[in-house]
């Protein structure tokens, strides 16, 4: 027997052990593991570049001064091969043909491991210059290097060329450095002066001249033509049809345009002092709208070395990343929190009703919502214009406050109230807070904006209100809607309550099935319409027979349960849709989320927010419903021992237990959210995914370090501070 035993342990074993061999195979087979291509020289030099280049980031820009040396050189060779001298290099030999090793010799030359390029200038109309490869010094100041010729034959004398790069400054003694940003030649400050700024185009050849004017953000702020009215083709103004050259009433505009034989003069009229240097003139042909040149109305004059711009735009963009996470947790702890209450098992699995309360419950539901909603509109089409008048807001402000705040205490006061003048406050409480909330929200969108300028650069502090007014309007008829829902579900538990106690057994039975089968009825037709809607299948018979028979269906067999039970039990049915929701929102990558968000809202942070608080919002759910699920039973059986009411029980027995774990999931949820939020920059989702991904995709691997760099230390510095955070409040 111990034989037998140990014989089947022995096959067990071999059977796992080729079982795991055989899983391991097939993975390492359908992930496509090969290590052939590290051998590929092509692979390896690119690697090779690609890290040198991440271990270099781009944090700060030095301006170089450049100095070349240039050797005449012939390619083929009319003659002798005979050695090429120059100042500082020698070519031997000193003719050649394409793709013939030459070897260049360099003396006098700084010693010390300077460092500089070797380029071929071949003999063309166009300014090319090709890479030949580059040099570096030794102690003597000398260097020699084997490079291979160009296949660019010619008959006339081409150049080799040495360029040595010096940085200029130091940042203990930094230097001004001029860039003809314009090309013109000519320092320009780019700071009105007198009301006028004059800038000279070159290379802008046109008889009949088309000025876009566009601000330091490249948006065109006008577009402006000498001739008739073009669209421009191209360029930055693409697509813009351009306005004739007149008077224009904006502080900074274009007045004067000026065609010459080989330059565009523009005149724009701006505020005296204004720095106009960062804008920019793009000149079209007046005839075919196509773009002649660009410059800017002001030249670059800026120290070296200088902190980089992509170190400007990173920072820019991390910050943006770190508030994009923020809101996205905001928003999703704001939906989490009470939807988590409906997904703990230990709430929800003894919450029954009777058969005709269900019912009328569920009937209660759409009539509700629809009633609130389109109580709104209805509100808002008898305001009308007047509801945009800053006086009547505040009039609907202060009459709807004082009306629900009325309402509201003669409620929930002492004094006990018959169940119809309850139901008529409730009414009236609903009314009031349509009309309390629209003028709010109305009185926030226009202090908001009469405050903008006055704050200056704080004009964001203002602007926040002016989103939550926003944001409000919009969300309105869903948030009176709701209210819509509390009173007709009230009023549906009220007549049930009634139709129970004072009805016979038959009909009170016969009532909980009609009940039950029109609110089946009612959920298959409002699924079919979804389905409908999503498919377009415009067939009634699937639409709107089949969802009411299998609706009516549903609700007769519900009626049946219920009635032989004495209740139906909803709380766990309520338990597994709000779970099945919630982890088919956390199956759904918010990469894939922003797309869709995208669409609706357009690039940007926005559209990441909304992908991460949809994510946010499902996760943190399942994390808080299963923090309810494991507080201690001792506190809620007590507190329900009392005869308290579920909220009761929930504020007395539940949040103090789960109040500190709550706060802990939260601040680890903010620091996954920033790291989640770099990658939906990749799908458009802002932030500083969105400049990381467009540096790899250029192969500006120094810029892109840069935003990795930043990454690394936000999310370092996040991890730091939630971790003392979560200490301090658990």
């Amino acid at each position: 027997m111990a034989d037998s035993t140990k014989k089947r342990r022995r096959l067990y074993l071999v059977l796992g052990v080729v079982g795991v061999v055989v899983i391991y195979g097939l993975a390492v087979e359908r992930t496509g593991v090969s290590l052939d291509q590290i051998t590929s020289e092509s692979r390896q030099k690119s690697l090779v570049r690609i890290i040198r280049s991440l271990a270099r980031p781009e944090l700060v820009t030095y301006d170089f001064e450049e100095a070349t040396t240039d050797v005449e050189y012939y390619l083929p060779c009319p003659g002798a091969a005979s050695a090429v001298v120059g100042a500082q290099i020698t070519v031997t030999p000193g003719c050649g043909d394409p793709g013939q090793e030459i070897t260049i010799v360099g003396t006098g030359f700084e010693p010390f491991d300077e460092s500089g390029r070797l380029q071929f200038i071949p003999d063309s109309e166009f300014d090319v210059t090709l890479s030949l490869g580059r040099f570096t010094t030794d102690e003597n100041g000398e260097f020699e290097v084997s490079v291979t010729l160009p296949d660019r034959p010619s008959e006339a004398p081409q150049v080799i060329r040495a360029v040595v790069s010096t940085r200029l400054g130091t940042w203990a003694n930094r230097v001004q450095v001029w860039t003809d940003t314009n090309e013109n030649g000519v320092l320009d400050s780019g700071v009105v002066e007198e009301g006028v700024l004059n800038v000279t185009v070159e290379g802008a050849r046109t008889e009949v001249p088309a000025v876009a004017l566009l601000d330091p953000t490249n948006q065109v702020t006008e577009f402006v033509t000498t001739g008739d009215a073009i669209t421009a083709v191209d360029g930055p103004a693409s697509g813009i049809p351009a306005d004739p050259l007149a008077a224009n009433d904006e502080d900074i505009a274009v007045v004067a345009i000026e065609a010459g034989s080989t330059a565009t003069a523009v005149t724009v009229r701006g505020p005296d002092g204004t720095d106009l240097s960062a804008w920019r003139v793009a000149v079209y042909e007046g005839t075919t709208g196509a773009v002649v040149a660009t410059a800017f109305l002001g030249d670059q004059v800026e120290p070296s070395p200088r902190v980089s711009q992509t170190t400007i735009l990173t920072i820019e963009k991390i910050i943006d990343t770190v508030f994009l996470a923020f809101v996205a947790t905001t928003a999703g702890l704001a939906i989490a929190l009470p939807l988590s209450f409906l997904s703990a098992r230990n709430l929800m699995k003894d919450v029954s009703t009777t058969v005709i309360g269900l019912g009328l419950g569920l009937l209660a539901i759409p009539i509700g919502v629809l009633a609130g909603s389109q109580y709104v509109e209805l509100q808002r089409r008898v305001v009308g214009e007047a509801g945009r008048e800053t006086m009547f807001l505040v009039l609907m402000l202060v009459a709807g406050g004082a009306a629900l705040w009325g309402l509201a205490r003669l409620l929930f006061g002492r004094d006990r109230r018959s169940p119809l003048i309850r139901t008529a406050l409730m009414l009236g409480a609903v009314v009031a807070s349509a009309a309390f909330l629209e003028g709010l929200y109305g009185v926030l969108v226009v202090g908001g904006e009469a405050l903008r300028d006055p704050f200056g650069v704080l004009g964001f502090v203002p602007g926040l209100f002016v989103t939550i007014g926003e944001v409000g309007a919009v969300t309105l008829p869903f948030v009176i809607g709701l209210g819509g829902i509390a009173l007709a579900v009230s009023l549906a538990n009220k007549a049930a309550y009634w139709l129970n106690t004072h009805l016979g057994s038959a009909m009170r039975h016969l009532t909980g099935y009609l009940a039950l089968a029109l609110a089946g009825a009612s959920i298959g037709l409002l699924l079919g319409a979804v389905v409908d809607w999503l498919y377009q299948l415009a067939n009634p018979t699937v639409t709107v027979g089949l969802p009411a028979l299998v609706g009516t269906s549903w609700g007769l067999w519900m009626a049946d349960r219920g009635r032989r039970g004495g209740e139906v039990r909803i709380g766990l049915t309520i338990y597994y849709i709000t779970r099945t929701i919630f982890n088919t929102l956390r199956s759904i990558e918010p990469l894939v989320m922003v797309i869709v968000f995208v669409v609706w809202v357009g690039f940007g942070e926005f559209a990441g927010s909304l992908a991460l608080a949809l994510h946010t919002a499902a996760a943190l759910a399942k994390l808080y419903s299963e923090q309810v699920e494991s507080i201690a039973t001792g506190p809620l059986e007590a507190v329900r021992a009392t005869g308290a009411t579920r909220l009761q029980t929930i504020v007395y027995a539940v949040v103090p237990q789960i109040v500190p774990p709550y706060i802990s999931f939260t601040m680890y949820r903010w620091d996954i959210n920033v790291r989640m939020s770099t990658i939906l920059g990749f799908a458009g989702g802002g932030g500083i995914g969105f400049l990381l991904n467009q540096n790899i995709q250029l192969g500006e691997y120094q810029s892109a370090a840069v935003q990795m760099l930043a990454i690394a230390i936000v999310v370092a510095s996040m991890d730091y501070a939630s971790s003392r955070l979560r200490e301090r409040f658990t």
